[in-house]
Protein backbone atom coordinates (compact mmCIF):
# COMPACT_ATOMS: atom_id res chain seq x y z
CA UNK A 1 0.00 0.00 0.00
CA UNK A 2 1.19 3.53 -0.82
CA UNK A 3 2.31 5.86 1.99
CA UNK A 4 -0.33 8.19 3.45
CA UNK A 5 0.77 11.28 5.40
CA UNK A 6 -0.93 13.98 7.45
CA UNK A 7 0.48 17.50 7.13
CA UNK A 8 1.29 19.45 10.28
CA UNK A 9 -0.56 22.39 8.74
CA UNK A 10 -3.75 21.04 10.35
CA UNK A 11 -2.27 21.82 13.78
CA UNK A 12 -0.83 25.20 12.73
CA UNK A 13 2.65 23.63 12.77
CA UNK A 14 2.67 23.56 16.58
CA UNK A 15 0.08 21.31 18.29
CA UNK A 16 2.11 18.16 17.70
CA UNK A 17 0.57 16.24 20.66
CA UNK A 18 -2.89 16.51 19.06
CA UNK A 19 -1.45 15.27 15.78
CA UNK A 20 0.25 12.33 17.48
CA UNK A 21 -3.03 11.37 19.17
CA UNK A 22 -4.96 11.65 15.90
CA UNK A 23 -2.52 9.26 14.25
CA UNK A 24 -2.30 6.93 17.26
CA UNK A 25 -6.07 6.47 17.35
CA UNK A 26 -6.25 5.48 13.68
CA UNK A 27 -6.11 1.67 13.97
CA UNK A 28 -6.14 0.58 10.34
CA UNK A 29 -2.46 1.08 9.40
CA UNK A 30 0.43 3.49 10.13
CA UNK A 31 -0.04 7.05 8.86
CA UNK A 32 3.03 9.22 8.37
CA UNK A 33 3.59 12.94 8.92
CA UNK A 34 4.66 15.79 6.65
CA UNK A 35 6.52 18.37 8.74
CA UNK A 36 7.00 21.97 7.69
CA UNK A 37 10.63 23.04 8.14
CA UNK A 38 9.92 26.73 8.77
CA UNK A 39 7.19 28.93 10.18
CA UNK A 40 6.73 32.19 12.05
CA UNK A 41 5.66 30.64 15.36
CA UNK A 42 8.02 31.53 18.26
CA UNK A 43 10.48 28.73 19.07
CA UNK A 44 9.37 26.86 15.96
CA UNK A 45 12.80 25.31 15.25
CA UNK A 46 13.33 24.07 18.80
CA UNK A 47 9.84 22.59 18.98
CA UNK A 48 10.28 20.87 15.62
CA UNK A 49 13.55 19.19 16.59
CA UNK A 50 11.88 17.83 19.74
CA UNK A 51 9.48 15.90 17.49
CA UNK A 52 12.21 13.76 15.93
CA UNK A 53 12.13 11.01 18.59
CA UNK A 54 8.35 11.31 19.06
CA UNK A 55 7.54 10.46 15.44
CA UNK A 56 10.62 8.39 14.56
CA UNK A 57 8.55 5.19 14.24
CA UNK A 58 6.48 6.67 11.38
CA UNK A 59 7.20 7.54 7.74
CA UNK A 60 8.19 11.21 7.51
CA UNK A 61 8.25 13.63 4.60
CA UNK A 62 9.22 17.31 4.78
CA UNK A 63 8.02 20.57 3.29
CA UNK A 64 10.83 22.93 2.30
CA UNK A 65 10.78 26.42 3.86
CA UNK A 66 7.98 28.86 3.06
CA UNK A 67 10.34 31.54 1.76
CA UNK A 68 10.65 33.35 -1.56
CA UNK A 69 12.66 31.31 -4.05
CA UNK A 70 12.64 34.02 -6.74
CA UNK A 71 15.17 36.24 -5.01
CA UNK A 72 17.67 38.72 -6.41
CA UNK A 73 21.11 37.04 -6.53
CA UNK A 74 23.29 38.28 -3.69
CA UNK A 75 20.41 39.92 -1.84
CA UNK A 76 19.61 39.50 1.87
CA UNK A 77 16.50 37.58 0.78
CA UNK A 78 18.63 35.07 -1.10
CA UNK A 79 20.93 34.69 1.90
CA UNK A 80 17.91 34.05 4.13
CA UNK A 81 16.58 31.48 1.66
CA UNK A 82 19.97 29.73 1.61
CA UNK A 83 20.04 29.56 5.40
CA UNK A 84 16.52 28.17 5.63
CA UNK A 85 17.03 25.61 2.85
CA UNK A 86 20.30 24.42 4.36
CA UNK A 87 18.49 23.93 7.67
CA UNK A 88 15.78 21.94 5.89
CA UNK A 89 18.37 19.66 4.30
CA UNK A 90 19.87 18.95 7.71
CA UNK A 91 16.42 18.18 9.08
CA UNK A 92 15.78 15.76 6.21
CA UNK A 93 18.61 13.57 7.44
CA UNK A 94 17.77 14.03 11.12
CA UNK A 95 14.19 12.89 10.51
CA UNK A 96 15.29 10.14 8.08
CA UNK A 97 12.67 11.58 5.76
CA UNK A 98 11.51 9.89 2.57
CA UNK A 99 11.15 13.08 0.46
CA UNK A 100 11.02 16.87 0.56
CA UNK A 101 8.78 19.14 -1.51
CA UNK A 102 9.72 22.66 -2.57
CA UNK A 103 7.81 25.50 -4.23
CA UNK A 104 8.64 27.21 -7.52
CA UNK A 105 8.14 30.61 -5.85
CA UNK A 106 6.13 32.14 -3.04
CA UNK A 107 4.70 35.61 -3.58
CA UNK A 108 2.96 37.82 -6.11
CA UNK A 109 4.75 39.65 -8.92
CA UNK A 110 4.03 42.30 -11.59
CA UNK A 111 2.47 40.74 -14.69
CA UNK A 112 5.13 42.24 -16.96
CA UNK A 113 7.82 40.53 -14.87
CA UNK A 114 6.52 37.00 -15.47
CA UNK A 115 9.24 35.91 -17.90
CA UNK A 116 11.99 37.16 -15.62
CA UNK A 117 10.48 35.47 -12.58
CA UNK A 118 10.06 32.18 -14.44
CA UNK A 119 13.69 32.29 -15.53
CA UNK A 120 14.83 32.99 -11.98
CA UNK A 121 12.58 30.25 -10.61
CA UNK A 122 14.10 27.72 -13.00
CA UNK A 123 17.59 28.87 -12.06
CA UNK A 124 16.89 28.38 -8.36
CA UNK A 125 15.13 25.06 -8.92
CA UNK A 126 18.06 23.70 -10.92
CA UNK A 127 20.52 24.83 -8.27
CA UNK A 128 18.67 23.47 -5.26
CA UNK A 129 17.36 20.24 -6.75
CA UNK A 130 20.90 19.35 -7.86
CA UNK A 131 22.21 20.11 -4.38
CA UNK A 132 19.50 17.95 -2.84
CA UNK A 133 20.11 15.08 -5.24
CA UNK A 134 23.81 15.22 -4.37
CA UNK A 135 22.84 14.96 -0.68
CA UNK A 136 20.66 11.91 -1.28
CA UNK A 137 17.42 13.86 -0.84
CA UNK A 138 14.37 12.79 -2.83
CA UNK A 139 12.97 16.16 -3.94
CA UNK A 140 9.68 17.08 -5.55
CA UNK A 141 8.44 20.39 -6.95
CA UNK A 142 4.90 21.60 -6.25
CA UNK A 143 2.44 23.65 -8.30
CA UNK A 144 1.70 26.90 -6.43
CA UNK A 145 0.12 30.30 -7.02
CA UNK A 146 -3.49 31.34 -7.64
CA UNK A 147 -5.33 34.33 -9.14
CA UNK A 148 -6.63 35.98 -5.96
CA UNK A 149 -3.04 36.20 -4.65
CA UNK A 150 -1.76 37.41 -8.04
CA UNK A 151 0.88 34.71 -7.88
CA UNK A 152 0.25 32.46 -10.90
CA UNK A 153 3.75 32.13 -12.32
CA UNK A 154 3.28 28.83 -14.20
CA UNK A 155 0.06 27.87 -15.95
CA UNK A 156 -0.73 24.20 -16.50
CA UNK A 157 1.28 23.86 -19.72
CA UNK A 158 4.23 25.81 -18.34
CA UNK A 159 4.27 23.71 -15.19
CA UNK A 160 4.31 20.48 -17.18
CA UNK A 161 7.09 21.83 -19.42
CA UNK A 162 9.14 22.78 -16.37
CA UNK A 163 9.91 19.12 -15.75
CA UNK A 164 11.55 18.80 -19.16
CA UNK A 165 14.19 21.21 -17.82
CA UNK A 166 14.71 19.63 -14.41
CA UNK A 167 16.79 16.52 -13.66
CA UNK A 168 14.89 13.27 -14.09
CA UNK A 169 15.41 12.52 -10.41
CA UNK A 170 13.17 15.47 -9.52
CA UNK A 171 9.59 14.41 -9.00
CA UNK A 172 6.40 16.40 -9.39
CA UNK A 173 3.99 17.00 -6.51
CA UNK A 174 0.45 18.06 -7.37
CA UNK A 175 -1.45 20.19 -4.88
CA UNK A 176 -5.09 19.55 -5.76
CA UNK A 177 -6.27 22.75 -4.09
CA UNK A 178 -3.87 24.97 -6.03
CA UNK A 179 -4.87 23.22 -9.25
CA UNK A 180 -8.56 23.83 -8.49
CA UNK A 181 -7.97 27.54 -7.90
CA UNK A 182 -6.41 27.78 -11.36
CA UNK A 183 -9.14 25.64 -12.95
CA UNK A 184 -6.67 23.02 -14.12
CA UNK A 185 -7.99 19.72 -15.45
CA UNK A 186 -6.53 17.58 -12.70
CA UNK A 187 -7.31 14.09 -14.09
CA UNK A 188 -5.87 15.15 -17.48
CA UNK A 189 -2.77 16.53 -15.77
CA UNK A 190 -2.30 13.26 -13.90
CA UNK A 191 -2.68 11.22 -17.10
CA UNK A 192 -0.18 13.42 -18.91
CA UNK A 193 2.54 13.51 -16.25
CA UNK A 194 2.09 9.92 -15.15
CA UNK A 195 4.78 8.46 -12.95
CA UNK A 196 6.81 11.68 -12.94
CA UNK A 197 4.31 12.60 -10.22
CA UNK A 198 5.74 11.31 -6.95
CA UNK A 199 3.32 12.87 -4.49
CA UNK A 200 0.13 14.83 -3.85
CA UNK A 201 -1.16 17.39 -1.40
CA UNK A 202 -4.82 16.50 -1.16
CA UNK A 203 -7.19 19.31 -0.17
CA UNK A 204 -10.29 21.16 -1.34
CA UNK A 205 -11.25 24.85 -1.13
CA UNK A 206 -13.96 27.40 -1.93
CA UNK A 207 -12.72 27.94 -5.49
CA UNK A 208 -11.11 31.31 -4.74
CA UNK A 209 -8.98 31.07 -1.58
CA UNK A 210 -6.24 28.61 -0.66
CA UNK A 211 -8.41 27.46 2.21
CA UNK A 212 -7.27 23.83 2.45
CA UNK A 213 -10.62 22.24 3.26
CA UNK A 214 -10.80 18.48 3.81
CA UNK A 215 -11.24 16.80 0.44
CA UNK A 216 -14.88 15.84 1.02
CA UNK A 217 -15.94 19.02 2.80
CA UNK A 218 -19.56 19.82 1.87
CA UNK A 219 -18.61 23.42 1.04
CA UNK A 220 -15.73 22.37 -1.21
CA UNK A 221 -15.31 23.59 -4.79
CA UNK A 222 -14.83 20.01 -6.01
CA UNK A 223 -17.77 17.73 -5.40
CA UNK A 224 -17.56 14.32 -3.76
CA UNK A 225 -17.74 12.70 -7.22
CA UNK A 226 -15.04 14.97 -8.65
CA UNK A 227 -12.71 14.13 -5.78
CA UNK A 228 -13.35 10.44 -6.34
CA UNK A 229 -12.49 10.90 -10.03
CA UNK A 230 -9.20 12.58 -9.08
CA UNK A 231 -8.37 9.72 -6.72
CA UNK A 232 -9.16 7.16 -9.42
CA UNK A 233 -6.77 8.94 -11.80
CA UNK A 234 -4.14 8.91 -9.05
CA UNK A 235 -4.66 5.18 -8.60
CA UNK A 236 -4.46 4.41 -12.31
CA UNK A 237 -1.58 6.61 -13.47
CA UNK A 238 0.56 7.20 -10.37
CA UNK A 239 0.35 4.01 -8.32
CA UNK A 240 3.53 4.68 -6.33
CA UNK A 241 2.94 8.35 -5.47
CA UNK A 242 2.56 9.24 -1.81
CA UNK A 243 -0.50 11.11 -0.58
CA UNK A 244 -0.53 13.94 1.98
CA UNK A 245 -3.74 15.22 3.52
CA UNK A 246 -2.90 18.92 3.81
CA UNK A 247 -5.73 20.56 5.75
CA UNK A 248 -5.99 23.99 7.38
CA UNK A 249 -6.26 24.56 11.15
CA UNK A 250 -9.75 26.05 10.86
CA UNK A 251 -11.76 23.50 12.82
CA UNK A 252 -12.92 21.47 9.82
CA UNK A 253 -10.20 18.84 10.10
CA UNK A 254 -11.45 16.99 13.16
CA UNK A 255 -10.14 13.55 14.07
CA UNK A 256 -13.27 11.78 12.72
CA UNK A 257 -13.06 13.74 9.44
CA UNK A 258 -9.37 12.93 9.00
CA UNK A 259 -9.88 9.24 9.76
CA UNK A 260 -12.86 9.05 7.39
CA UNK A 261 -10.96 10.77 4.58
CA UNK A 262 -7.95 8.48 4.96
CA UNK A 263 -10.18 5.43 4.71
CA UNK A 264 -11.96 6.78 1.63
CA UNK A 265 -8.67 7.69 -0.06
CA UNK A 266 -7.29 4.21 0.52
CA UNK A 267 -10.54 2.53 -0.52
CA UNK A 268 -10.44 4.25 -3.92
CA UNK A 269 -6.71 4.32 -4.63
CA UNK A 270 -6.22 0.67 -3.70
CA UNK A 271 -9.27 -0.61 -5.59
CA UNK A 272 -7.81 -0.55 -9.13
Amino acid sequence: MRDIYLSTYCVAFQDYPWLAECIRTFPDFPVGVEFATSWTTPNFDENLVRQIPVFSHLPITLHAPFVEECTIPGSPEEQFMEKEYNKACRLYHQFHATSMVMHTHEGSFPAQEGDRWRARSLEVLLDWTRRMIDEGIHVTVENVGYPKKNSVLFDQEQFVALFDRLPQEVGCLIDTGHAMLNRWDIPALIRRMGTRIKGYHLNNNDGFHDSHYPIYDPEGFCSHQEMDDILRAIAQYTPQAHLVLEYAPDGRATTPVIHSDIRRVVQITESL
